[in-house]
């Protein structure tokens, strides 16, 4: 299915909402027509497994002393020469050196210099083993300097079956030098999942070494794919690369193993394990948008959901799902999901079938899901269809979520009222009542005007302070004050 045109895709959609009937009781079993499960993920990641096969489990026998006292003693000095000669040495020992440098690389005991030159040693032997070593290192060595230190090494060694182990680091590393390093180390294997930690540093360090470091890393990285600034590629990233400038290369197939790993992970029961697969996933490069749109075939529930999540939440970046999540709207248990993915990818071509799925799912979860998708993925046609579900006779979900959808498709003037109960109505979401005003006043603030201009800084001088979690009161006094505001936009824009 993957890459067939929309229209066919909504030509089967259509059919299998027809069949199902237009009722909202009980979801329709998994024989509904259009969307075909089966085992993806244990059958793809056998087949990577056997085109990139691990190191063995066995370690060597660990190298002779003497000749890793040689490497380290090479390495320990300031000579360039003596640095190459040692590495050299490190290469022909090979594996056999991985434990017992590592041993001395996590000792405390030992002295700084010596670790670090067992960690320079790691990344000489070239291997995955020695990668595997350092990427431990970093995960769990308390000193940061050490870890700093691990994460520069894994910059020279050039292979991408890291990248994943990387790119979670940073969803845990407190350390602003070594992100830089982490950052350093993705980047050079192509792959710019460490920009945005690289922005944070430099915006909001307390180091100012570490601040000046992740600008220039920054503006390096951004010169490299031919961008002035470092924000400025950030943005082209974050937006799908638009404009096809950015270089991104192939994967290994040791990276595409590994992808296919994390992919299994989003079927497992341990939720931790579960969220960190999807912040790999959402932050790895477009390679890996064709295995999520395969893996929302894969039968198991949770697997082919989850998926899903990691498309919705790399936004415009899965936009090369599109075809498949629109497919997987006929899939009862996955087609809420698959609309919110295809809201946030924003893909306008997705607009006909989300509005059938709006008029015609035999659920309401479906149809709540599709109104919101077409807040952010509707077109003029999208109107009339909200308009309906967002009428007085509708559930109260699905109503709401249909004025939301308005508001983004510049009809908040005539939703912003209900929008207002739903503000202060304890049956009704607050929090996505509060969201849509704001967006309707910011849309209506957009050119400058008054008194929406002013309107609109007074609802963002409203926002919580960044980093902060509001009790209750406190969320109970921002939505009252801004209850106010929103009636005093409802009275200018009906004048």
């Amino acid at each position: 299915m993957s890459g067939a045109p929309l229209a066919s895709v909504l030509s089967a959609l259509l059919l299998g909402l027809a069949t199902a009937g237009c009722g909202t009781g009980d979801p329709p079993a998994a024989s509904e027509p259009g969307f075909a499960l089966r085992a993806v993920v244990v059958p793809s990641r056998a087949a990577a497994e056997a085109a990139a096969p691990r190191a063995s489990e066995t370690a060597p026998e660990p190298a002779d002393p003497e000749a890793l006292e040689a490497v380290l003693g090479g390495l320990a000095g300031p000579d360039a020469r003596l640095h190459r000669l040692a590495l050299a040495d490190a290469r022909a020992l090979g594996d056999a050196a991985v434990a017992p440098l590592a041993a001395i690389l996590r000792d405390p005991a030992q002295v700084p210099a010596r670790r670090a030159a067992a960690a320079h040693a790691l990344a000489g032997l070239g291997t995955e083993r020695a990668l595997s070593s350092l990427l431990g290192a970093l995960e769990s060595e308390h000193e940061a300097w050490l870890r700093a230190q691990c994460a520069w090494r894994i910059s020279t060694l050039q292979i991408d079956a890291a990248v994943p182990r990387l790119v979670l680091r940073l969803k845990y590393e407190a350390d602003d030098m070594t992100v830089v390093w982490i950052a350093e180390s993705l980047s050079t294997l192509g792959h710019l999942a460490g920009l945005d930690g690289l922005r944070v540093v430099r915006d909001t360090s307390g180091d100012e070494a570490a601040r000046a470091s992740a600008g220039e890393r920054l503006a390096a990285i951004a010169a490299e794919h031919g961008f002035e600034s470092g924000d400025e590629l950030y943005a082209a990233w974050y937006a799908g690369d638009p404009t096809g400038r950015i270089r991104v290369p192939q994967p290994s197939p040791a990276l595409l193993r590994e992808a296919w790993d994390w992919i299994a992970r989003l079927g497992e029961w341990d939720l931790r394990r579960v969220d960190d697969a999807r912040f790999v996933l959402v932050r790895l490069e477009g390679w890996v948008v064709p295995l999520l749109a395969q893996s929302l075939h894969e039968s198991d529930v949770y697997t082919r959901v989850h998926a899903a999540q990691v498309l919705e939440r790399r936004g415009a970046r899965a936009r090369a799902a599109a075809p498949e999540l629109v497919a997987a709207l006929a899939d009862a248990r996955l087609g809420p999901q698959a609309a919110l993915a295809l809201g946030a990818i924003g893909d306008r071509a997705a607009a006909p079938p989300l509005e059938a799925l709006l008029v015609g799912a035999p659920d309401l979860e479906r149809r709540v899901a599709a109104a919101r998708a077409l807040g952010r993925a509707g077109t003029s046609t999208s109107i009339e269809p909200l308009r309906a579900a967002s009428g007085a006779g509708q559930p109260l979900d699905l109503r709401q979520a249909a004025a939301a959808a308005l508001v983004g498709l510049d009809q908040g003037d005539a939703q912003a009222g209900f929008l207002l109960e739903c503000l202060l109505s304890p049956a009704a979401d607050a929090g996505s009542a509060e969201h849509a005003l704001g967006a309707w006043i910011a849309g209506r603030a957009r050119d400058g005007a008054q008194p929406w201009a002013g309107l609109c800084a007074r609802w963002r001088a409203l926002d919580p302070a960044a980093g902060s979690v509001p009790d209750a009161t406190e969320v109970a006094h921002r939505r009252a004050e801004r209850a106010a505001l929103a009636r005093e936009a409802l009275a200018h824009a009906r004048r």
